[in-house]
């Protein structure tokens, strides 16, 4: 799930940045409101979870979104 997630995060950003569980998904990789908007959606078609309004705005590194994830599988 983890690579999965990672290769999603990679899709939306495309940078050439290393990605790992401490990569910050706004100052890291430069993701902007749509990119983010992009990411949740693409997450919550593949792992088949709502992410909502409030969790968004507490995610804010690769690992904390893997953790979500893992919190409503």
């Amino acid at each position: 799930m983890e690579e999965k997630l990672i290769g999603m995060v990679r899709d939306v950003c495309a940078s050439d940045v290393e990605i790992t569980r401490d990569t910050n998904l706004t100052f890291d990789l430069g993701l902007k409101s749509i990119d983010l908007l992009e990411l949740v959606t693409d997450v919550e078609d593949e792992f088949g979870i709502e992410v909502t309004d409030e969790a968004v705005e507490n995610i804010h590194t690769v690992g904390e979104l893997i953790d979500y994830i893992k919190s409503q599988s």
